[in-house]
C-alpha cells in the first residue's frame, strides 16, 4: 500500500480546476493507495479552500499552506506516515487508473529512487509517452519511507525541479531510475493557459538558472524509460556519471562558454544566423 502526496492550489479557471478534482477522486479511487494528502496553497488566512470547499474522503487530509510547496515538505509527511511505506509524489494534475500498474511500486527498494515520466491522451482514446521523457521530464517520484535525506528542498512545478531531484538523489548515492514503461501516470491537461513556472517571474528564472543545476550536463541525471524487468540505472558509479565527472566538468564550462557554444552549434547546424529573419 502506498502514501500518495501531491500540490494544487486555489484560486485556478474552473475548467482547470474540474481537471484537479478529477485526477484526485481517481487517485482516491485506487486500491492501492491508502492514503492522499494534498498540499493546498491558499491566496491568505481569510481564504477558503476553493474548489476543494465541503470535498471529503476517508483517505483524504487537507494541508492548507500559504507558499507553493516543496519536495522535502511533502516527503517529511511520508516519512511520518510510517516506516517501510511506499510514497508518491505527483503533480496535480496526474493520475492513475487499473492499468497504469501502480501496484508494482511495491517492488522499490530503499537503495532506489525513481522519477517517472508521464503519459499523454492520444486522440484515438490511447496514451503515449510524454515526448521529452528521454530529457529528464518526470511527474511522479516514488521512493520507500523512511527515505535517507539528501538535498530535496525545491518547490514543485518549477521549471528544472524534476531534473534537479533526479540529480540530487544520484549525488547521495540513490540509484535513480524511470520505469514508465511499467508504471504508467495519466495526465490531464487540456485546459489552455499554464501556472507561472517561474521562481522569479519578472526576472523569468527558474531552476535551470541555478548555478548548481546539472553541472556534468542533463543527459548525466536523465534516467532512460525503462521496465522494472530490465532496469536502467543512473547512480554516482554509472559509467557516465563517473566519466563526465573526470572529463566533463571541466569540458562543459568551455562549451558553455558563448563565443566557443556559438561556434560549436555553427558548426553543427545550430547557429543563429537565421534568427533576424525568423521574428
Amino acid at each position: 500500500m502506498a502514501i500518495l502526496l501531491t500540490t494544487l492550489y486555489t484560486p485556478c479557471k474552473p475548467e482547470r480546476a474540474k481537471e484537479f478534482l478529477t485526477c484526485l477522486e481517481r487517485n482516491l479511487a485506487h486500491p492501492y493507495i491508502e492514503a492522499v494528502k494534498v498540499f493546498l496553497e491558499v491566496k491568505d488566512q481569510d481564504s477558503g479552500y476553493g474548489y476543494l470547499e465541503g470535498f471529503s474522503h476517508e483517505k483524504l487530509e487537507i494541508i492548507p499552506v500559504h507558499h507553493r510547496s516543496t519536495y522535502a515538505e511533502l516527503i517529511e509527511v511520508a516519512n511520518n506516515w510510517g516506516s517501510n511505506k511506499v510514497g508518491i509524489i505527483v503533480n496535480g494534475d496526474i493520475y492513475f487508473d487499473e492499468n497504469s500498474a501502480l501496484e508494482r511500486s511495491a517492488e522499490i527498494t530503499t537503495e532506489e529512487f525513481w522519477t517517472l515520466s508521464r503519459y499523454e491522451p492520444t486522440k484515438d482514446g490511447g496514451w503515449k509517452l510524454f515526448h521529452i521523457a528521454v530529457a529528464g521530464a518526470h511527474d511522479c517520484w516514488i521512493f520507500r519511507t523512511p527515505l535517507a535525506p539528501f538535498k530535496n528542498n525545491y518547490q514543485l512545478g518549477i521549471q528544472g525541479c524534476d531534473l534537479f531531484m533526479a540529480q540530487r538523489a544520484i549525488e547521495a548515492g540513490f540509484k535513480v531510475l524511470n520505469p514508465c514503461l511499467t508504471i504508467l501516470p495519466r495526465h490531464l491537461h487540456q485546459v489552455g493557459g499554464v501556472r507561472n513556472h517561474k521562481l522569479d517571474p519578472i526576472r523569468k528564472t527558474n531552476y535551470w538558472h541555478d548555478p548548481e543545476y546539472a553541472p556534468l550536463g542533463t543527459q548525466t541525471y536523465s534516467p532512460k524509460p525503462c521496465s522494472l524487468e530490465r532496469r536502467a540505472y543512473l547512480s554516482s558509479s554509472s559509467p557516465m556519471y563517473v566519466g563526465m565527472n573526470l572529463v566533463g566538468r571541466w569540458l562543459l564550462p568551455i562549451y558553455r562558454f558563448e563565443p566557443i557554444k556559438n561556434q560549436i552549434d555553427t558548426l553543427r547546424g545550430h547557429g543563429r544566423t537565421h534568427k533576424a529573419k525568423a521574428k
